[in-house]
């Protein structure tokens, strides 16, 4: 049944977004400690994935769509959606790929160093491995902004266009009549897509009814896809079924946000705060397992509890992270870059209706 679009504040889906962003964190920590100790929970070290990039990927298209649906085509919006996403996205980015770089200029023992190339594709997010490895993700979620952005300065000429993208994209991962690997119409980008049919969905029609229904259908579907993974039942491409299952996951959360809920404080935070603990996660994990591994502790821990502690110490400096530099230096660019671009807006507009 359609019903009108009601649009408010998504505090759960905020917070599941933590739960997205620790199972990447989780993931990064098995692969670290097998790749050095030969080590992991359950084999996690070996998956492909968990899951939680996915469910990232989803997140992120459905709250743009959800943000923002209601700005296609109006004048001024796509600069001021292009200007705040270069603001939330680069500068926490650019600071930890800088110091990564210095680390690999100072302890040359510790990493080779970067090429030219390796420097300045990163630096804009090109689709390539990046030196902040752990985010290679942002290229798939940065063509997004882009496609997303075309579509709001012209909404009639490129919702078509996208549509066109995804039936290409799906076409040439089906491998039914070419196989093309190529960044631009890659998988990761169409679940990022997949999210705003998503947030279309549940802002068109009430399903209340179905939303337990829909949770409970998508987290058994992450676990039964994590049994697979530890039994070895089937052989199958991971994440188109981890995309199913998050979209499900999300529509069930998006119908039950509609209802006020009392979140804990410390869970908002930590949604305030994934954006940091996903990009700062990866140098975080490697500082402290290396510390971990010349003060010996890890012997004297042991290898679970080492990864125990460690993960809980890595959250907790992205929290500060977040507290003492996100926060605050976007703050600061949002004041001088957004709020000062308005007031020349409206100084210029007087301006004019007094000359007129």
């Amino acid at each position: 049944m359609a019903v009108p679009e009601i649009s408010r504040k998504l505090s759960i889906l905020q917070v599941a977004r933590v739960c997205a962003i620790l199972l990447v964190v989780i993931s990064h920590i098995n692969v670290l400690f097998y790749r050095n100790f030969e080590y992991d929970w359950l084999g996690l070290g070996r998956w492909d994935r968990l899951g939680g990039v996915d469910f990232f990927f989803v997140v992120t298209g459905f709250m743009i769509y959800y943000i923002y649906h209601r700005h296609f085509g109006v004048k001024g919006m796509a600069r001021d959606f292009l200007l705040k996403r270069v603001i939330r996205i680069f500068p926490l980015y650019w600071l930890f790929t800088l110091i990564l770089l210095g680390v690999a200029i100072l302890f040359p023992m510790l990493h080779v160093p970067y090429s030219w190339d390796q420097i300045w594709k990163s630096m804009i997010l090109f689709p390539s491995q990046p030196i902040l490895t752990s985010a290679w993700s942002m290229s798939h979620v940065i063509f997004f902004y882009l496609m997303f952005t075309l579509v709001l300065v012209k909404p009639n000429i490129f919702k078509p266009i996208i549509g066109i993208w995804v039936l290409t994209t799906i076409l040439l991962k089906s491998d039914l009549f070419i196989q093309w690997e190529t960044f631009f119409f890659s998988f990761s980008t169409l679940e990022i897509v997949a999210g705003t049919l998503i947030a279309y969905v549940s802002l068109r029609y009430n399903m209340k009814e179905y939303a337990s229904m829909f949770l409970a259908v998508g987290v058994l579907g992450y676990v039964g896809i994590w049994l697979n993974n530890f039994f070895n039942w089937f052989s199958f491409y991971s994440p188109i079924l981890y995309c199913f299952f998050a979209l499900i996951i999300v529509l069930g959360i998006s119908i039950k946000d509609r209802t006020e809920r009392k979140i804990p404080p410390s869970l908002i935070f930590l949604g305030d705060a994934s954006y940091s603990i996903y990009i700062a996660h990866g140098p975080f994990l490697i500082f402290y397992m290396l510390l971990f591994r010349e003060t010996l502790l890890i012997n004297f821990l042991g290898y679970t509890l080492s990864m125990v502690i460690i993960t809980v110490l890595t959250i907790i400096s992205c929290c500060f992270v977040y507290v003492w530099i996100e926060k605050p230096m976007n703050g600061y660019l949002r004041k001088v870059m957004i709020k000062k671009k308005k007031k020349d807006t409206v100084i210029v507009s007087v301006q004019t209706w007094k000359g007129a």
